[in-house]
């Protein structure tokens, strides 16, 4: 779920309270040389990691400060200065919070500010038998700019997760008709495993078919690209990344090919959920979810168009899309 600005983030508190925790031993060691070369450098990476956030400019003077008064010895340990000291750490605190309340509300498929969809909590009881504890486990955000959904907040290890299903035999066909009505025969390139019951289908079908995993897709050079007529994604891994998964499936469409791929739908699973009357699902939910309107907002990003998408499933709900490259 975490991006890779926001493992950053955790990073830099984690760094913060090293720091201060060898400051503070300093103060007991003065001649330490090691100690004082750590906290400098430790102080001097905040810096560097904060403007490159663009944080605060009081936050990010601060902490420069703090390195050159220690790297050049120009103070005395004394109250006034471990009360700067411990100024200066929840001023940082306080701003690394703003900076990740911040990332959790930009989107992963535009960048355009989230807000709080739909949240699942979880009762967990107290220390007394009258008290409880009101958690909450699963937070969606939806950007008000494309409208997809995003995952902003998930807690581990659930009660009774279960494992995402696998495509039927049936569904398998019903989506490989779905893409014979605009491609019914040429060359195929599935991004997924080759065990997988669609490679079969696909395979059965007559497409002259290939496969290649995620990682491939991703890897290979320039020069060895080929083109296909079908592109066809198995199954997008749980990640914040869908835009760059299909920016480079679509390096592989020949220009009159079609892309396929799905997502979750969120809309159709809640009112599921409502049906059932709960209030979370089990298992681990994905971090992207599609919308009507945000399949375009997402498609462009990725340089396709859709040509057509429809809504499936019934435990939980897909969005399947077929898109084109844009002219």
């Amino acid at each position: 779920m975490a991006t890779g600005r926001m493992n950053q983030l955790v990073v830099m508190v984690n760094l913060c309270s090293s720091v201060v925790e060898g400051i503070e031993h300093l103060m007991a060691y003065e001649k330490n040389e090691r100690l004082k070369e750590d906290a400098v450098t430790g102080l001097l990476t905040l810096e560097e990691n904060l403007k490159g956030f663009k944080a605060d400019n009081s936050v990010i003077h601060e902490t420069r400060w703090m390195a050159e008064v220690i790297r050049n010895w120009l103070f005395v340990f004394d109250q006034e200065f471990k009360n700067r000291l411990y100024r200066w750490y929840f001023s940082a605190l306080k701003e690394l919070r703003n900076l990740m309340t911040a990332e959790i509300e930009r989107c992963p498929v535009c960048s355009g500010k989230g807000v709080p969809h739909y949240g699942a909590v979880f009762y967990r009881e107290g220390g007394e038998s009258d008290q409880y504890v009101l958690e909450p486990i699963r937070v969606f955000m939806k950007c008000r700019d494309c409208g997809n959904y995003y995952l902003a907040k998930e807690e581990r290890g659930l009660p009774n997760g279960k494992k995402t299903p696998q495509r039927t035999k049936a569904r398998c066909e019903r989506l490989l008709a779905h893409i014979g009505e605009f491609a019914s025969e040429g060359t195929m390139l599935l991004i997924g495993d080759e065990k997988s019951q669609l490679y079969k289908e696909a395979r059965k079908a007559g497409y002259d078919l290939q496969a290649m995993s995620l990682e491939e897709a991703g890897n290979r050079k320039e020069g060895g690209k080929g083109t296909y007529r079908i592109v066809l994604i198995d199954r997008i891994p749980r990640t914040q990344d869908m835009k760059l998964i299909l920016t480079r499936a679509a390096e592989y469409l020949a220009e009159d090919g079609i892309l396929w791929f799905d997502g979750p739908d969120l809309d159709r699973s809640i009112k599921n959920l409502e049906k059932k009357g709960a209030s979370m699902w089990k298992g681990e939910a994905a971090e992207v979810c599609l919308t009507d309107r945000g399949i375009h907002a997402l498609a462009d990003k990725c340089g396709l168009s859709v040509r057509t998408y429809r809504h499936v499933g019934t435990a939980s709900g897909r969005l399947e899309v077929i898109a084109r490259k844009k002219e």
